[in-house]
């Protein structure tokens, strides 16, 4: 079986970031800002099944800012015909069909500039199968990868983007 989720491609936009980062913040590394509607539904959804993972894309813009890259996660299209697991998620060749008709669709000015999956009860962490989506799926260097443990009383949320030497680094999600 053969997936790929690659992104639907455009140039990054030249423009002002679409809030404030902290001014530790390392600028070599993608800033990640997040709509806080998108992020309501998103933890709607992660909490929807709290005994299988559950998975899909992120959607939104790359940009460039005076001194950084960052990406702006605007939405989400969930893998539902994609399968889930206990302690996994699989984005099967119809899932990948199924997200980019929607991305075509709906959201036809974004980009695919990430994915998310939960980890319901097991903590937030890129696990060997993750690191293998990332490495061969996800691997531009504006792609994310984000991790929700909707069993938390407060949702334990990850956001992991690559460091100068293609490595996963964990940072913080950005609101604007």
């Amino acid at each position: 079986m053969e997936i790929r989720i690659k992104p639907i491609l455009k140039k990054t936009e030249k423009s002002r970031l679409p809030g404030k980062v902290n001014r530790r913040y390392p600028s070599k590394l993608l800033a990640v800002f997040m709509d806080s509607s998108a992020m309501k539904e998103l933890l709607q959804f992660a909490s929807s099944d709290l005994h299988y993972e559950l998975g899909g894309v992120l959607v939104g813009r790359v940009g460039r800012g005076t001194r950084r890259n960052f990406v702006e996660i605007k939405n989400f299209v969930p893998a539902t015909k994609g399968i889930s697991r206990r302690a996994s998620f699989e984005f099967t060749n119809e899932a990948q069909q199924e997200i980019h008709q929607v991305v075509q669709e709906r959201f036809r000015d974004l980009r695919i500039v990430g994915w998310f999956h939960t980890h319901p009860g097991y903590g937030v962490f890129l696990s060997s199968a993750d690191q293998f989506i990332d490495q061969n799926y996800f691997n531009d260097p504006f792609h994310i990868a984000m991790v929700i443990d909707p069993t938390k009383q407060d949702v334990d949320l990850g956001v992991f983007v690559w460091d100068a030497d293609h490595a996963r680094v964990r940072v913080p999600l950005f609101t604007p």
